[in-house]
């Protein structure tokens, strides 16, 4: 079952009304909803992306300019869209401010939503679309699409990295541009496995044995230099914030750096760590027991929409809250725009 808590003035948690939520809550979904957990969860500024690994994707909250896929207004509850095909799947996906972009099993990329600094990655005279795909792009096998609020990074099986939207802080690398309408090959110097972005940053990590990481963009907060002196490798997962990155190593610990005014930093002495999920400025994770393999959920950082589970709201600083999650099986997390999202079974 899908829990999810946060903020839902434009319907995005899926609950059928658009209060916030301020502790788990099951979600509406449709008759025909999976029963298994989804592969990827997207969200963006008021809307949420689910994809399964049957290829289907069920969206819900703000569609004003068709992110969500379809040509309607809001969608308080989960609802899917039709494949462009009898046979058509989609296989990645990602939500930024107000658009969504997906990859489909041929590798083409396609775009709905809008937004005035090249979102979208049709061109620079074109800021809205329906589910329109980039033509004359064919990257090759993709493997991860993350967005921040107005720019887009794609990994391909190859390592190579293609990126589009606002530039002006050098979030898509060399040459500095104020916009990137169409996509064009991001260059860090080495192979890529996994990558992120934040507000007006990207993070890459490397695929080599030492795990190099790069941050291209606005470092206000001196991610990168503190990034420099780690060593060695280990890293399972990188994640952004707006102001933050987030390592989830293999020891079950996380590192982390950037913005902490709200509590958007975890504390050190975390461990147990088996998965994180990193919103704006706030971050869920699944803590596994040594003894006993019992997994619950811990949240911290800004909480005023009540996305970190707390009764009444507020935030988590220095220290976590244990969100109660009716459902024992914890399976898998996301995070959004003050939202959170958790797959929990029986």
């Amino acid at each position: 079952m899908l829990y999810a808590f946060g903020s839902n003035g434009r319907g995005q948690l899926s609950l059928g009304h658009f209060e916030d939520a301020y502790t788990p809550t099951p979600c509406l979904t449709p008759s025909l909803f999976p029963s298994v957990p989804p592969c990827e969860i997207a969200a963006g500024g008021n809307h949420t992306l689910l994809l399964f690994s049957s290829g289907e994707c069920f969206v819900a909250g703000d569609n004003t300019g068709n992110q969500c896929c379809l040509p309607s207004a809001t969608f308080p509850s989960l609802t899917t869209f039709y494949p462009l095909s009898g046979d058509h799947r989609w296989e990645h996906l990602s939500a930024g401010w107000s658009f969504t972009v997906l990859a489909d099993y041929e590798g083409k990329i396609f775009v709905s939503g809008n937004g005035q600094r090249g979102e979208l990655g049709l061109g620079e005279d074109i800021h809205d679309a329906l589910l329109e795909e980039i033509t004359d792009f064919s990257p090759g096998k993709v493997i991860q699409v993350a967005s921040g609020m107005t720019h887009t990074l794609l990994l391909t099986a190859s390592g190579d990295v293609w990126g589009w939207g606002t530039g002006r802080k050098g979030q898509l690398g060399e040459p500095i541009q104020s916009v990137v309408p169409r996509p064009r090959r991001v260059e860090v110097g080495f192979p890529v496995s996994k990558l992120d972005c934040g507000k007006d940053f990207s993070i890459l990590l490397s695929r080599d044995d030492l795990q190099h990481i790069a941050v291209l963009g606005n470092d206000r907060y001196r991610i990168g230099p503190s990034l420099e002196s780690r060593s060695g490798a280990g890293i399972l997962d990188v994640q952004a914030s707006w102001n933050g990155v987030y390592l989830l190593e293999t020891s079950g610990t996380i590192k982390a750096w950037g913005k902490n005014d709200r509590g958007q930093l975890p504390p050190t002495d975390l461990d147990g760590v088996a998965d994180i999920a990193v919103g704006s400025e706030h971050a869920l994770a699944i803590v596994e027991g040594k003894t006993t393999k019992e997994r619950k959920i811990i949240t911290w950082g800004w909480g005023e929409h009540g996305n970190c589970g707390k009764p009444g709201g507020g935030d988590v600083i220095g220290e976590v809250f244990a969100p109660d999650i009716p459902a024992p099986k914890i399976v898998r997390i996301g995070a959004g725009c003050a939202t959170s999202f958790v797959w929990a079974e029986e």
